[in-house]
């Protein structure tokens, strides 16, 4: 004969998902399923399924939707309530037991500096320090971010004021047109070409809504201002062929020969070194005030496995900045 099972086992059996609860209180606390998806680095998707299946399991609304505006049920005040002091003590468990794991790091960075500058040096990184766990974080709002997911280092150009960050800065902004070798062989060759003559081919724009971790005050209007010489003779109309808030995808379509594209230095040097971008013209904005910044958590300062990344991070900065270190505010051809 079968044992009763227990009153407990029965409740642990029937309990929801840590993943949904997570997820449930979450949205509850920023009455957003965009913010928390943001905070958790999920999609929204992800969270509305979550939500979907929580209330599904215990057949019951959690939320009023309005549009886009939500607001907890009375069902889901007195889940909230019972929930969230749980949920913050397990993250607290969860992250102490994380951080007793002396070379783990946890890097936050914005998903264009992730995918156009950290991701093709990781595997060195890796190969050079293989005993250094790294938990990389990729989100656009840094200090959004919940007070239980502290990273170690943010790289960002927007660096926080809490007074256990400390700030350097890791590099400056330098920005050149790119285009791609057969766009500039189709459009370019053999011809003499002054800065603005690029605006007489399609161009490839950061859009003005949306911008994060790229230079918002630079684009072909600033170009195209600081190269004017003021007598109207060269003023040109913008030859706009594409504009997005993603840099990510601007540099996939620069490359495939679609238009010429302001170029961050730090996010396109390797496309030029490996042949994919070119510079058309040799000119280019040089910002000495205008920074990524390395911020660091007091807490890991001390640890070995944090000096050996900020050691290799200045060195891959100094490697791609080492021709522009003593270049001026701008350079002409």
């Amino acid at each position: 004969m079968l044992k009763k099972q227990p009153f407990a086992d029965r409740l642990l059996a029937q309990m929801p998902s840590l993943r949904a609860l997570k997820c449930f209180v979450t949205a509850a606390r920023y009455e957003s399923f965009t913010q928390a998806a943001e905070v958790l680095c999920v999609t929204q998707a992800a969270i509305s399924r979550q939500i979907k299946e929580l209330e599904d399991s215990l057949d019951v609304a959690l939320f009023e939707r309005t549009g886009r505006h939500i607001a907890l049920t009375d069902a889901g005040r007195i889940l909230y309530n019972a929930s969230y002091l749980s949920i913050m003590n397990i993250a607290e468990a969860a992250e102490a037991v994380r951080r007793t794991d002396r070379h783990a790091l946890t890097v936050c960075v914005s998903h264009t500096f992730a995918a156009l500058w950290l991701s093709s040096r990781l595997p060195a990184f890796r190969e050079r320090f293989p005993s250094i766990q790294l938990h990389v974080m990729v989100t656009e709002h840094f200090m959004e971010l919940d007070e239980l997911m502290e990273p170690d280092i943010i790289i960002t150009k927007n660096p926080p004021r809490e007074p256990e960050y400390d700030v350097e800065p890791l590099f400056h902004d330098v920005v050149y047109p790119v285009c791609s070798p057969t766009f500039y062989e189709r459009h370019f060759r053999d011809k003499k070409l002054k800065p603005l003559d690029l605006l007489s081919q399609p161009t490839l724009n950061l859009s003005l809504l949306g911008r994060a971790q790229v230079c918002e005050h630079v684009d072909w209007r600033v170009w195209r201002n600081w190269f004017q010489q003021g007598d109207g003779t060269d003023i040109l109309a913008d030859n706009r062929r594409l504009e997005s808030n993603d840099y990510r995808l601007l540099v996939a379509q620069a490359e495939a020969g679609e238009g010429t594209l302001l170029g961050w230095h730090h996010l396109v040097h390797l496309q030029i070194e490996q042949g994919r971008l070119m510079r058309p013209v040799p000119d280019a904005l040089v910002f000495k005030d205008r920074y990524h910044y390395l911020i660091t958590h007091r807490n890991a300062r001390p640890r070995t496995e944090y000096l050996q990344f900020r050691d290799w991070l200045n060195e891959e900065a100094g490697a791609m900045m080492r021709d522009w270190i003593d270049t001026g505010v701008a350079t002409t051809g």
